[in-house]
C-alpha cells in the first residue's frame, strides 16, 4: 500500500476515494491527467479534503496555490471552465505554480488514488472496475451459496473477495504470494496467534520464500523469526576490521527521515568500536551514555525495536561482569558485519510493521478476522474449518499464473477488464469444483446437527445477534452511551470520540453507531441492532464505514412495524442542502417496498444534534402529499412520516424504553392526524384550464 496520506480510517478512505472518482470520471466526464490536459487530479484532491475535513486539517501548501491563482484571473478561469485548449497553449508561463502544483497537490490524488487500483477497485488510468462499481453500489454483489453462508454484509465479501485474488509478483511477474491465503492457513493451522507474530508471518513473507512445512512454521513461529529468513550481504567497503570512516558511514547507514539520525548511529558506532578495543571503564561509560541518551532510536534502528542491552539505566558495571551479561553479536567476531546486519534486520522488521498496520485495518475489512487485545483469530472459527479447505488454502499461497484463461500478470491484474477487477465470488476464486462445493455444504450441516442449508445463515446471525447484545451490555453501557451521544454537540470533542470509539471509523460513521446503540436501550433491547445496521462492522463489531447511499442507515425490521433511522452531523444550515433529499428518497422507497411486499407500517426518524426550522416543517407537510418512487416512477405512496429528534431528546427516551411503542404510535398519530385528500394530479388539471 501506499503510505503517502495514510489514514486510521482507511476502508472509509477508500470508499470516498471511489466516490469522488465516479464524480470525476463518469459525471464530470474528465480523463485522470494533470494539468494543462486535465483538472482531474485538482478536483479530486479538493473533494478529498471536503470530504474529510477532520482528517485534512491543515492544507497549507494547497490553500497558497490557491490565493496565487486568485491573482492569475485568465488561468484560473481557464482551470474553472476546463479550457484545456488554452491551458495547453499558455500553461509554460506559470512553470512556477505548476511545479508547485504537480508536487503538493497532483501528486497526492495520484498517490491517495493508487491503492484503489492495488486493491482491484479502479485501473492505473483511474476508471472504475467492474468490483469498485460493486463497492460503490453502482452493481448488485451476488453471493454464492458459500458466500451466503458467511455472516457478512456486501462490503464485507467484497474486501474478502479481493484479498483472496491479490497476489504480490517477484520481479519477473512469474511467482506469487498470497498474503490473505497465509493468513487464513495460519488461522486455521493456530486457532489463536500472537498479532506482532501474525503480522511478521503475513507481511514478512515474499514470492521469494520457501515454506517446507507450513504447519511447523507456524506453530513453532517466534517473534522476529521472520528476519532469520532474509539474507543480506555486508558492503565490501566495510567488511573487514577496520573502523569505518565518516563519508562510508553515511553512505550506508542512512535514514530518510532524518539526518540527525545519520549522526547518532555514527556516535553509537564509534562508541562500540572504543570499547571493543579497549574494554575498560571509560569506553563502557561513554557506550552506554550514548545509548541511554539515544535509546528509542537506536533500539529501532539496531534492536528490532527491542532494547540492545539489558543493562539498567544509570547502572555502570564493570567491563567484565557487562560482557558476561551482554552476550551480543555486537561483541563477539567482526563489529562491522554485525553492525551492519543489525541495521539491515531491524529496518526490514521496521518495515514490516509499519506496512502491517494497514494491512490490519484491510483484514478486518473482511470480518473474518478478529484483532483484539494483542491476538488475532477467526470468527466463526467452526464455519470456516468447514468452508475453506486447508489444502486447498495451502496451494494458493505460493504458486504461478498459467492456465487457459490467465496467461500472465497483465491477464490477472493489469488492466480494467482483467480477472482481478472482474467480479468473482469465492467458489471461482478457490476453484471449487461442484464435489468440492457439496462435501463443504455436506460438512456444514454436520457442523450445525444436521440443519437445512438454507436455515444456516439465520442460525449464524443469531449466533453473531446473541454475541453482539452481549458485547453491547458489557463494553457500552446505557451511562457510556449517553456520555457519548452528549459528545457530538461539540465537533472539538471529534478526537476524543475517535479515541474512545474506534479510531479507525470516521467521526459521522461513529455517530451513526451510537444512535443505533441510543435506539437499541429505547427499544429496551428487543431490536436486532447488529442486523438493523447498514453500516460496515469489524469481526469485533467495530464501526468502520457508514452506509451507502442508496440506503438508510439503519433499518429495523419487526413484525408490525418498519423504522428506520438517519443520523447526520450536518449543522441546521447545511440539511437542507445534504439531507433533504436522501431521507425523502429513502424514506418514500422503504415505504412503498413494505406496501408492496409486509404492509408494515414505516416510521422514518431523523437524528441531529439540531434542526433547520424550515427542514422539520417540510418534513411534517410532506406526510399529506403523494410522492413518488426514486426507483419505480409508476409506483406512489402517502402518508410519510419523517420525525425529528435532536440528541438530547434522544438520549431522555432512553429512560422512557417501557413506552417504545407506544411513543411511536404517538409520533404516527401526530403526522397522521391532519391528512387530508390529496390530488396528485392537481397541477396537470390546473394547467389544462389554462392552455387547452
Amino acid at each position: 500500500m501506499d503510505t503517502n496520506g495514510r489514514r486510521n480510517d482507511v476502508i472509509n478512505a477508500l470508499q470516498g476515494y471511489l466516490t469522488i472518482l465516479n464524480d470525476i470520471l463518469r459525471n464530470q466526464k474528465m480523463t485522470w491527467k494533470a494539468l494543462p490536459e486535465s483538472r482531474a487530479e485538482l478536483d479530486f484532491y479538493r473533494q478529498a479534503i471536503a470530504l474529510s475535513p477532520d482528517v485534512f486539517q491543515k492544507h497549507g501548501k494547497y490553500d497558497k496555490l490557491m490565493e496565487q491563482l486568485d491573482s492569475m484571473p485568465r488561468l484560473k478561469r481557464a482551470i474553472d471552465e476546463n479550457d484545456t485548449d488554452w491551458l495547453i497553449d499558455n500553461f509554460a508561463e506559470f512553470t512556477e505554480w505548476r511545479n508547485e502544483l504537480d508536487k503538493s497537490v497532483e501528486a497526492r490524488a495520484r498517490h491517495y488514488t493508487s491503492n484503489l487500483v492495488k486493491l482491484g477497485f479502479a485501473d492505473s488510468a483511474r476508471q472504475i472496475t467492474a468490483v469498485g462499481d460493486v463497492l460503490l453500489d453502482n452493481v448488485l454483489i451476488h453471493k454464492d451459496v458459500i458466500e451466503s453462508l458467511l455472516p457478512l454484509n456486501n462490503t464485507n465479501i467484497i474486501y474478502l473477495r479481493q484479498l483472496f485474488k491479490l497476489r504480490i509478483f517477484d520481479n519477473n511477474a512469474e511467482r506469487y504470494y498470497s498474503p490473505f491465503c497465509m493468513a487464513l492457513y495460519a488461522l486455521l493451522t493456530k486457532p489463536r496467534i500472537s498479532q506482532d507474530e501474525f503480522c511478521e508471518i503475513i507481511q514478512g513473507l515474499s514470492p521469494y520464500h520457501n515454506i517446507a512445512d507450513y504447519d511447523t512454521f507456524i506453530n513453532e513461529y517466534k517473534k522476529d523469526d521472520i528476519i532469520q529468513t532474509y539474507s543480506f550481504a555486508v558492503p565490501a567497503e566495510i567488511n573487514n576490521t577496520n573502523a569505518i570512516n565518516d563519508d562510508v558511514f553515511s553512505k550506508i547507514f542512512t535514514n530518510q527521515k532524518s539526518k540527525n539520525a545519520i549522526i547518532v548511529y555514527q556516535k553509537f558506532y564509534k562508541a562500540l568500536y572504543a570499547f571493543r578495543t579497549k574494554q575498560d571503564t571509560s569506553t563502557l561509560n561513554e557506550l552506554l551514555t550514548v545509548y541511554e541518551d539515544n535509546k528509542p532510536m537506536l533500539n529501532k534502528a539496531f534492536g528490532y525495536g527491542s532494547n540492545i542491552f539489558k543493562n539498567k539505566r544509570g547502572n555502570r558495571p564493570t567491563s567484565s561482569d557487562f560482557l558476561k551479561k551482554e552476550k551480543l553479536d555486537l561483541f563477539t567476531g567482526q563489529l562491522n558485519t554485525a553492525f551492519y546486519l543489525r541495521f539491515a534486520r531491524s529496518k526490514t522488521i521496521d518495515t514490516i510493521r509499519e506496512y502491517s498496520d494497514t494491512t490490519m485495518r484491510i483484514f478486518k475489512a473482511t470480518g473474518l478476522i478478529s484483532f483484539d487485545n494483542g491476538f488475532v483469530e477467526l470468527v466463526c472459527r467452526d464455519l470456516c474449518e468447514c468452508i475453506f479447505d486447508k489444502e486447498t488454502i495451502k496451494n494458493h499461497i505460493f504458486g504461478t499464473i498459467s492456465n487457459e484463461i490467465i496467461n500472465d500478470i497483465s491477464d490477472y491484474e493489469e488492466s480494467w477488464d482483467s480477472y482481478y477487477c472482474s467480479n468473482h465470488s469465492i467458489i471461482t476464486i478457490m476453484e471449487y469444483s461442484e464435489t468440492a462445493v457439496d462435501k463443504i455444504l455436506l460438512a456444514v450441516q454436520s457442523e450445525f446437527d444436521g440443519a437445512e442449508i438454507e436455515d444456516i445463515p439465520q442460525i449464524i446471525k443469531q449466533r453473531r445477534k446473541t454475541d453482539f447484545d452481549l458485547f453491547i451490555d458489557k463494553t457500552y453501557p446505557e451511562t457510556r452511551v449517553k456520555t457519548l451521544l452528549s459528545m457530538f454537540s461539540d465537533r472539538s470533542n471529534d478526537g476524543k470520540i475517535k479515541e474512545e470509539v474506534y479510531p479507525d471509523a470516521t467521526v459521522p460513521t461513529i455517530y451513526e453507531y451510537i444512535v443505533g446503540l441510543a435506539w437499541y436501550y429505547f427499544s429496551n433491547k428487543r431490536i436486532d441492532l447488529l442486523n438493523s445496521f447498514n453500516l460496515t462492522l469489524s469481526a469485533n463489531f467495530e464501526p468502520l464505514t457508514h452506509a451507502g447511499g442508496g440506503m438508510g442507515d439503519i433499518v429495523i425490521y419487526e413484525e408490525k412495524q418498519v423504522i428506520m433511522l438517519e443520523a447526520t452531523l450536518m449543522n441546521a444550515n447545511s440539511q437542507k442542502r445534504g439531507e433533504w433529499e436522501p431521507v425523502l428518497r429513502h424514506s418514500v422507497n422503504l415505504k412503498i417496498d413494505e406496501e408492496s411486499s409486509t404492509n408494515r407500517e414505516v416510521t422514518t426518524f431523523f437524528i441531529a444534534d439540531s434542526f433547520d426550522f424550515n427542514t422539520i416543517n417540510i418534513w411534517k407537510a410532506i406526510s399529506s402529499v403523494p410522492l413518488q418512487s426514486s426507483s419505480d416512477k409508476d409506483k406512489y405512496t402517502d402518508n410519510v412520516i419523517i420525525m425529528p429528534i435532536n440528541n438530547d431528546e434522544l438520549s431522555k427516551l432512553m429512560d422512557r424504553k417501557n413506552e417504545y411503542n407506544s411513543i411511536i404510535q404517538q409520533v404516527r398519530k401526530l403526522f397522521l392526524k391532519d391528512i387530508t385528500s390529496f390530488d396528485k394530479d392537481w397541477r396537470e388539471k390546473f394547467i389544462s384550464t389554462v392552455i387547452s
